[in-house]
């Protein structure tokens, strides 16, 4: 009986312990595939949103895929053709390695040892990422440097 009783209290405990180990926060992470759904372009002086374009389902980027492996590659898999510029049921593929700086918040691609891009990443969630596409123009004619603002839904 004493056994019983003991074995029952410990598992008691072991569930309690994996209930607790359930509730916490995981971190957000760039690992996954990324589908770009909108372009926001956001006010500098304010940070209000000046104008949102959402990607049509009839635009060929809405087929494309922006994979992020835990081994640090990204793999940009695209549909339209680079050649031809018509949007088809190939995919291509443009691999590089990324390397992600949380003080700074910026992102680097780099291929064959050298940097292609570095972007500034202005949020991220489990289920969205924001990236700074340009900051380099005054897309509301105010005198002041506007942002656009690239936005993916992970798959």
């Amino acid at each position: 009986m004493k056994k019983l009783i003991l074995f029952a209290l410990a598992s008691l405990a072991i569930i309690s312990c994996r209930k607790d180990d359930d509730n916490e926060e995981t971190k957000p992470s760039f690992v996954g595939t990324w589908k770009l759904i909108d372009y926001r372009f956001v006010s500098g002086k304010d940070g209000s949103i000046i104008y949102s374009n959402t990607i049509p389902e009839s635009d060929c980027r809405k087929k494309s895929n922006y994979i992020y492996k835990t081994n640090g590659k990204f793999i940009n898999e695209f549909f339209l053709n680079p050649i031809t510029g018509e949007c088809g049921n190939i995919a291509f593929q443009d691999e590089m390695d990324y390397i992600y700086n949380e003080s700074t918040k910026t992102m680097t691609y780099k291929a064959d040892g050298l940097t292609r891009d570095i972007v500034t990443v202005n949020s991220l969630s489990k289920t969205e990422l924001q990236i700074v596409v340009s900051d380099k123009a005054d897309q509301n004619s105010d005198g002041i440097i506007d942002k656009v603002i690239g936005i993916y839904i992970k798959q």
